[in-house]
């Protein structure tokens, strides 16, 4: 199988200058993860034909004309995240170079849907409306919560090497970079922290570069000193809301549509570390202009946030009978304003405490506007009195996403990423099954199952290729519903992301490969809706 390098790799790489927007931030902002009610979760979402509870409405604008009553929903969830990291220190080499594999877990609170519909039914009976309905609702559309550690003992690479291998090959002077205004100059941001808290200098002629984990050989050539134990992590959290203002009419009991007024909030913080720790400072001997001293250990971090919010409208229909439904839906794209903020931090120590150091950058912010893509889905389900079938498929063209200028006059800055996006993304096909028991009027089963495929491509013998890879998900739930106006609902769902790569720093030696990170992610979603009907 191809490997996938995540485009989160490449939301790492932007960090380094100076968070430069990327394909990763146009997904983040675009793909719809859709949670909601405990029933449509229990279902894998599975509602585009069948509508009547308020985690549909997202789905389909036209589900919430389908019921003669009001109702009130919330639901409290507990979401998990599990990832298990494999850190190649030095791929396709062995010696020395010793992986580990690290599994971490991360748990959040969250409230994936609230809201209410209140329905108003005509008492005329000649009527072909036979009710309207009017509702606010939110669900959650992304969860962001991940934590990925990766560990390696290298004796080959460093991150100071790939700097000063890049500074030296550059033609960097020492004042290029360590001046105040360097962070405003073009220079990444890292570098900056890098070199003004002395992890790398200048030495020789004065362009050519070295890093404090690095030595100068018997012939000339400049590596790493000793053996190296490299740390890295990265810690996310958020959430993407979509929340809809809702009209929807029912004709006859047998034709429903609907429209929802959206608006989006989301929020996404990252906080990523490189750490690089001598396994014997003694290795790492400095020759300083007034003594030695021995590298210790190093650190690189820096966090990430974006927020963001955004207005779509979408449309939906469904046509009902008494053993099936069809249904179908379309949502505009959302132009999404962005504000971004960053800063990062370096500290080095050495074996002489006086001349440890440590740096912050300036707080940097950026704004701009993001266009998602449109959205399609279809919908069909049969009903019997022992229970519900239906199955839903959605279409997404992520290559049609697009950043702009704050004030859409000139888009030349994000020319790049905007036509990376148009080659390297393309359509995603999202498969939704869902079945529902009826084992008394009051008590329910649920089953449900989704398939998504990858918004990444690849180019193959000239031609554009989707990633293989894909994330799916499987779902299980339950619900009652009393002869008054309560009700509830629980269900617990698990997603499973493809294994995806990420490279902590790029390669620099011909013939040695930079540190490596192979991971995957599983999400349990743990959820419960109180209900109540009026």
């Amino acid at each position: 199988m191809r490997k996938i390098y995540s485009a989160a790799a490449i939301l790492l790489m932007g960090a380094t200058f100076s968070y430069a927007q990327t394909i990763q931030d146009g997904l983040n902002f675009s793909f719809n993860d859709y949670q909601g009610t405990a029933r449509t979760i229990g279902m894998g979402n599975a509602f585009t034909a069948l509508g009547g509870d308020l985690g549909s409405i997202g789905i389909n604008p036209a589900g919430s004309a389908i019921n003669h009553y009001s109702q009130v929903t919330i639901s409290p969830s507990i979401s998990l995240s599990s990832v298990s990291a494999f850190y190649d220190p030095a791929p396709g080499l062995m010696g020395n170079n010793q992986p580990y594999n690290i599994n971490t877990s991360r748990t959040k609170m969250a409230l994936p849907n609230f809201g209410v519909v209140v329905n108003w039914n005509p008492t005329d009976a000649s009527s072909s409306i036979k009710g309207i309905s009017f509702g606010f609702v939110a669900n959650t559309t992304a969860n962001y919560n991940s934590h990925i550690v990766g560990r390696g003992i290298n004796a080959e690479t460093s991150i100071l090497g790939e700097m000063s291998q890049y500074f030296t090959d550059s033609g960097f002077s020492y004042n290029d970079i360590t001046h105040n205004n360097a962070y405003y100059n073009g220079f990444g941001w890292q570098d900056v922290v890098a070199a003004r808290s002395g992890m790398v200098t200048t030495y020789g002629s004065g362009n050519d570069w070295i890093g404090a984990t690095e030595t100068i050989f018997p012939d000339g050539t400049v590596g790493t000193a000793g053996l190296l134990d490299q740390r890295w992590g990265r810690v996310t959290s958020g959430y993407k809301y979509d929340m809809v203002i809702n009209l929807g009419m029912n004709f006859n009991d047998s034709f429903f549509i609907g429209g929802n007024l959206g608006m989006i909030a989301l929020e996404y913080n990252q906080d990523t570390y490189h750490r690089e720790i001598a396994q014997d400072p003694q290795d790492f001997l400095i020759e300083f202009d007034n003594g030695t001293a021995c590298f210790d250990n190093l650190r690189l971090a820096d966090w990430y946030k974006a927020e963001g919010a955004g207005v779509y409208a979408k449309l939906g229909f469904i046509y009902k009978t008494d053993v099936f439904s069809i249904g179908g839906a379309i949502q505009t794209p959302t132009i999404i304003n962005i504000k971004e903020t960053w800063q990062n931090y370096g500290d080095v120590a050495f074996t002489d405490n006086s001349r440890n150091a440590s740096e912050y950058s300036p707080e940097g912010n950026f704004e701009y506007n993001f266009k998602t893509p449109m959205r399609f889905n279809v919908g069909a389900a049969f009903i019997t009195p022992f229970g519900t079938l239906s199955a839903d498929y959605e279409y997404t063209d992520f290559s049609q996403m697009r950043f702009r200028d704050n004030d859409n006059y000139d888009n030349a800055n994000f020319d790049g990423i905007n036509s990376d996006i148009k080659d390297l993304t393309g359509p995603v096909h999202m498969l939704r099954l869902g079945g529902e028991f009826n084992l008394n009027p009051a008590i329910a089963l649920r089953a449900g199952y989704n398939l998504t495929t990858s918004p990444e491509y690849t180019y193959n013998a000239g031609s554009k290729e989707a990633v293989d890879a894909v994330r799916s998900a499987i779902s299980l739930g339950a619900g009652y519903k009393s002869t008054g106006s309560f009700y509830c609902d629980f269900a617990v769902r698990r997603n499973m992301m493809p294994q995806q790569y990420i490279t902590p720093y790029g390669n620099y030696i011909n013939g040695i490969n930079s540190p490596e990170i192979s991971y995957k992610q599983k999400l349990w979603d743990i959820v419960m809706t109180f209900g109540w009907r009026f």
